[in-house]
């Protein structure tokens, strides 16, 4: 596999409950833990991006993440939540309260330097949620998600959210359209009159659109239009940096994610565009009361990443779950 900025080290992935003892170490120094910096924020630095997680009680998210090597920031910035960011939760027709990432939740360290973050439930949600974020390498980071209703839920949701900087395309990884056969490959999701004004959704299957299609969207505030492209090959995307060559992939596995959308690529950007956006839609099942259902999450990010080696990353990630 040609060579990337990221290491192909393997751990185990073991999910402490302990709060660990933090001494003190310098918020600069390369290495795959978080750094709890003040209440609710953690500092990360692995060599090839740094940043800040937040988890306190207004906000959640990657809020910056930093090339090292140039000093770039890749996340959006400003006020907005960032990368990995807990968005909107769903049932049937059902959408529960407003953007998860505002909900009380507390946060903690765990031993091994990973970040757990948890939501409580409440009448409005009524539903757990853990949020575990663990360094694999120094461009991997993986984000488990573990749900636990009080109500059955069908075709339940977690909506995840993630806001890259202006320079960022994105590009999703769909299966050849009926009539016009070949191979699965990377579509660069482009504007064009039949859906400019909407988002893009890329279902798993015929099934996987019917639950984006149940009435759960149009509940405010913010309800969204979407326009569904072309079915998923599987549940790997990228957002490729169109001034450099650094570029990110998500990626998830089939059973643990039913969609991808994405704002669409378009200069000089619209009020969608400009939005620079990529979500994945987890989970897609039912689950019952006192059940608990999680979904893995991996994003990788990393220089001069080819097609080929974003398919070759998925495919090593698919062995490891």
């Amino acid at each position: 596999m040609r060579k990337l900025d990221l290491a192909r080290r393997m751990i185990t992935c073991v999910v402490p409950i302990v709060l660990a003892f933090v001494l003190p170490v310098f918020a600069d120094s390369p290495d795959l833990t978080f750094k709890l910096t003040s209440n609710g924020v953690f500092d990360f630095n692995t060599g090839v991006v740094k940043g800040k997680l937040r988890a306190d009680e207004k906000s959640q998210g990657i809020l910056s993440f930093v090339d090292v090597q140039s000093g770039t920031e890749l996340a959006y910035g400003g006020d907005n939540p960032g990368i990995l960011s807990y968005y909107r939760l769903f049932s049937a027709n059902k959408r529960y309260a407003e953007a998860a990432r505002g909900w009380p939740k507390s946060s903690m360290l765990l031993s091994d330097g990973a970040v757990q973050i948890k939501w409580p439930p409440r009448d409005e949600h009524p539903i757990e949620m853990i949020a575990i974020y663990r360094w694999k390498t120094s461009g991997t980071l993986d984000l488990e998600t573990l749900v636990r209703p009080t109500i059955d839920m069908k075709d339940f949701e977690v909506f995840l959210s993630s806001y890259f900087n202006k320079n960022f395309r994105s590009l999703v990884y769909v299966k050849a359209p009926l009539h016009r056969p070949g191979k699965p490959s990377f579509l660069s999701a482009d504007v064009n009159p039949l859906v400019r004004g909407t988002y893009l959704a890329f279902p798993r299957d015929r099934r996987a659109a019917q639950i984006i299609y149940d009435g759960r969207w149009e509940y405010g505030p913010n309800p969204v239009q979407f326009s569904v492209a072309q079915l998923l090959a599987a549940p790997l995307c990228m957002k490729r940096d169109s001034k450099s060559d650094v570029a990110f992939l998500l990626m998830s596995h089939p059973d643990d994610c039913f969609a991808i959308e994405t704002s669409y690529n378009m200069d000089p950007p619209d009020g969608i565009a400009g939005h620079c956006s990529m979500y994945l839609s987890l989970f897609g099942k039912d689950i019952r009361a006192s059940e608990t259902a999680r979904v893995l999450v991996r994003l990788v990010v990393g220089r001069n990443i080819t097609e080929r080696d974003a398919l070759d990353l998925y495919e090593n990630y698919l062995r490891e779950k």
